[in-house]
């Protein structure tokens, strides 16, 4: 019988990440410097291995492309799409990370053999003047922009970000998160990022981190908008985002609601705030904030209770 997909998370040691995932979100992690936690992933450079005992130490990649099984776990939408397609994450940044950029699909499938990357994030928590690096300021263009990235630090512009804030990056958009915030990614399953500044610090290596500065060229897009919304406050269920890779909505739990399955797609369950229960005729779990978890096309009716608040991932 289906149940709620649960897996583990993947550690990801970085030169700007702290303790935050272990201390903000309560998890036992014996390493320093964890910067990312993938907690839904079936890229190559970290596959998630689901946790319940009925699917015997499966791993995402394999599930996904079982094609058995791949209609009602994953739904309609998912039957004729050659990879998983998103990943989610959480990423605590202490210190800046590079002033980078992602390519989009037609760039990434031709030289990296990967995805694009469009990616969003949800901000849990951060200091009081916490920023991110979001685009050129308005005197860049495309005849300046070689030149400009020579001194990309005063070139770009700086955002003022808090907790609740919903940021969307779309694939070609030079952005930075900086250092002094939590936040909860969903983006393209993709790992191609071009660095163009990493702030002249050393990697944990003893090294100066790689830079791309001649792809990124090739990729940077000067038309994207910075689109920031603050969700802080927000009452039963609200969409907050749409695109052809993935939607996104947010809700805001205090009894318990009871969902129904979508046999066009999978849904994934990230816990922002509070605790819980997911349950199902045969399963049931506590969930908290941090936990994540996937409901299969084909599972059926669920509950959800407690206090919490929860965005809903499905494509």
């Amino acid at each position: 019988m289906l149940e709620p997909i649960f897996f583990k998370p993947i550690y990801k040691q970085v030169v700007w990440g702290g303790n935050n995932i272990k201390n903000f979100l309560n998890r036992k992690i014996e390493e320093e410097n964890i910067g990312e936690s993938w907690e839904i992933s079936a890229h190559s450079n970290g596959i998630s291995q689901i946790l319940n005992e009925a699917f015997n130490n499966e791993n995402l990649y394999e599930l996904f492309n079982d094609k058995s099984k791949r209609k009602e776990i994953f739904g309609n939408k998912c039957i004729e799409i050659e990879r998983f397609p998103i990943l989610v994450k959480f990423i605590d940044a202490k210190e800046n990370l590079s002033i980078q950029v992602h390519p989009d699909d037609e760039y990434a499938r031709k030289y990296e053999n990967d995805s694009g990357k469009n990616e969003v994030w949800y901000i849990m928590n951060c200091t009081e003047n916490a920023k991110i690096v979001y685009g050129f300021k308005e005197n860049i263009n495309q005849e300046n922009l070689k030149e400009s990235i020579k001194d990309i630090e005063n070139n770009v512009k700086y955002v003022n970000v808090k907790k609740g804030d919903f940021i969307s990056i779309q694939a070609g958009t030079i952005h930075a998160i900086c250092g002094g915030m939590i936040l909860c990614e969903i983006q393209q399953s993709s790992d191609v990022t071009y660095r163009v500044y990493d702030w002249n610090r050393i990697g944990l290596d003893g090294k100066p981190r790689q830079l791309h500065t001649e792809k990124a060229l090739e990729v940077i897009k000067l038309d994207n908008k910075t689109e920031v919304y603050n969700y802080s406050k927000f009452d039963n269920t609200i969409n907050i985002y749409n695109s052809k890779n993935f939607n996104i909505d947010l809700i805001s739990l205090k009894n318990n609601i009871i969902e129904h399955s979508d046999i066009e797609t999978f849904t994934a369950y990230i816990v922002l705030e509070g605790t819980g229960k997911v349950k199902t005729n045969n399963f049931e779990k506590d969930i908290q904030m941090g936990s994540v978890f996937l409901i299969p096309s084909e599972l059926g009716e669920y509950t959800i209770n407690g206090n919490m608040k929860l965005m809903k991932v499905y494509i």
